[in-house]
């Protein structure tokens, strides 16, 4: 045997020994990877980050789980732990900040104002996601029947619904198919579903979806009937919205005039609102100014908020 086909089988069997050296090595890093995820809580396990284990720790509590609820209702691409511990830094910079312009309590009520006005915005997220699904649902009604009527089961049928629709039926169908496809049942998926977008439409269609898997029926006839009538009260909600508009904008006008009136008074007359707070009875009476402001505001969106 030659010298250079001696050392050509050398380099190869040296190669092969590296090569299984390496494979086991990773190996061994896999399995004190299992052992540390066993180590660890269910919730808490593939969390690679400090802001994930907070973020476990925070659902765990029913403050938490609800506010991560609204979270994803809203379509807010932001981690629990750093909505929250946001929200805490926030409120102490506007009480600082806001205690040295204005006065100390009128940063406590400024920080409980911004507080407020972020969960407002996120409420009004969460009806500006569900008006877009409502508006999603002929379409969806549709798919689901066409689906139908070619034989496919309706878990296979929201899968292609996900596929095929926008957002924000693309996200909330997709988190649906991946419960399906993870072990839970139809009806809990479905309830889920109907929990983070909570509308009278969805809730006739699924009910039919959950009533015609358990007792059977002409689902395809079902489908198509829901498509028109949801079709038609989709134009009607928009006829709806586009009447109250004015009054919506009114509302608004309400709230931006009280908001103005304290800023006017603290660039014009900065010692007045420092002197108003010094005293419970000024204090009493900015409450009395703030509840009234609020309670008109709620009364101009009760009148607004037509359910059709």
């Amino acid at each position: 045997m030659s010298l250079p086909l001696i050392l050509l089988m050398l380099v190869v069997v040296l190669a092969l020994l590296v090569w299984a050296a390496w494979e086991f090595g990773r190996g061994l890093d896999q399995r004190s990877e299992l052992v540390m995820r066993g180590g660890r809580g269910y919730d808490e396990r593939r969390m690679a980050t400090a802001l994930d284990r907070w973020d476990a720790r925070l659902r765990r509590t029913t403050l938490g789980r609800q506010v991560s609820r609204r979270l994803l209702a809203a379509g807010l691409r932001i981690r629990l732990s750093v909505f929250v511990f946001g929200m805490a830094a926030g409120a102490l910079v506007v009480v600082v900040v806001m205690g040295r312009l204005l006065s100390p309590f009128l940063g406590l009520v400024i920080a409980v104002g911004v507080g407020g006005a972020v969960f407002a915005y996120m409420r009004h997220q969460e009806d500006r996601r569900r008006d877009e699904f409502v508006g999603q649902l002929p379409e969806l009604a549709r798919v689901l029947g066409n689906a139908a009527a070619a034989g496919l089961a309706i878990r296979t049928a929201i899968e292609m619904a996900a596929e095929e629709l926008d957002d924000p039926a693309r996200t909330e169908l997709s988190r649906t198919a991946e419960a399906l496809r993870l072990g839970q049942s139809f009806d809990d998926a479905m309830n889920d579903l109907r929990e983070r977008l909570p509308s009278r439409e969805l809730a006739v269609l699924i009910s039919t979806l959950v009533v015609a898997g358990k007792s059977g029926g002409s689902l395809i006839t079902a489908l198509r009937k829901i498509s028109t009538t949801l079709e038609e009260r989709k134009e009607t909600r928009r006829e709806v919205k586009t009447i109250l508009g004015q009054s919506v904008v009114a509302g608004w006008a309400i709230g931006g005039m009280g908001a103005a009136l304290f800023v006017g008074i603290g660039v014009l007359q900065p010692d007045t609102l420092d002197k108003m707070t010094s005293s419970l009875i000024g204090q009493g009476i900015l409450l009395v100014v703030l509840v009234l402001f609020s309670v008109a505001l709620l009364l101009v969106r009760r009148m607004t908020r037509i359910d059709v």
